[in-house]
């Protein structure tokens, strides 16, 4: 297994000369921090703004006459919020897609529009999104359980989309069911949780960083650095078992 230092030196090589690239590649997540920052940055000059005691009575009468229309419209918002969740898993998922056969082939030749929407074809997309229902389902599940389980079920299953792909463009999904897919990454993150954890973490300097940068700016180079990383660690855990040899991969069913 690669160190941290030998998989994020990857990641560099890779984007060197083509950080424009990686940067449309990563744009959904690249707007939607900067949006969140300068919601973040909003909020807080609100909040300084109507610090008097005038003002927040205001606010909390102006919340009060509001709280029967918002409980009469929250089913709608929830179901609206759900679709949404599950169409940016969608898209983050196109983009891991693209990014790990970007980093196999080292061609940077590809459509970056095509790469965002690569789940949205017959090939991938309903299961993905069975994949994501059900990993979503057993995660909230291990987490109403204890909080600590879920977190640690998280990692167990983030390599399911990955072993997905694989395993479809290499023609060797027959007598597999979506299941299969969260068990193999199971069995492939064991003994390995803890260096996808440490991993990550090793990215808090670089997030911080990019929380302080104005407007959220930094997420620009955040965002493509930290998905190719996550690439590169399947790329060397994986082996690329799942695009070898018929059922190559069947003894991590049995663990």
């Amino acid at each position: 297994m690669k160190t941290r230092s030998e998989l994020k030196s990857e990641s560099k090589e890779l984007l060197k000369g083509h950080w424009g690239k990686a940067i449309l590649l990563n744009i959904i997540p690249i707007v939607g921090s900067i949006i969140s920052m300068s919601l973040i940055g909003l909020c807080v000059f609100l909040i300084a703004s109507f610090v008097d005691s005038d003002s927040a009575r205001h606010v909390a009468e102006a919340i009060g006459s509001t709280n029967s229309d918002v409980s009469a419209g929250s089913s709608g918002a929830n179901v609206g919020s759900s679709v949404t969740s599950i169409i940016g898993t969608l898209l983050t998922v196109g983009v891991m897609f693209t990014t790990i056969d970007w980093l196999r082939t080292k061609k940077a030749d590809f459509n970056t529009a095509s790469g965002i929407f690569a789940v949205f074809c017959k090939k991938y997309f309903v299961g993905t999104i069975i994949l994501v229902i059900l990993t979503t389902i057993f995660k909230v599940l291990w987490t109403m359980c204890f909080v600590v389980p879920g977190i640690i079920k998280s990692y167990s299953y983030s390599q399911t989309y990955y072993i997905y792909k694989d395993i479809t463009d290499s023609g060797q999904d027959e007598n597999l069911n979506f299941l299969d897919y969260i068990t193999l990454s199971r069995s492939l993150m064991k003994g390995h949780k803890l260096d996808y954890f440490v991993l990550q973490l090793s990215f808090a300097g670089w997030f911080i960083l990019a929380c302080i940068i104005p407007f959220g700016i930094g997420f620009i180079w955040y965002w493509p650095y930290y998905t190719t990383t996550k690439a590169a660690f399947y790329k060397d855990l994986s082996q690329d078992m799942f695009l070898g040899e018929k059922n190559g991969y069947r003894q991590l069913l049995e663990k």
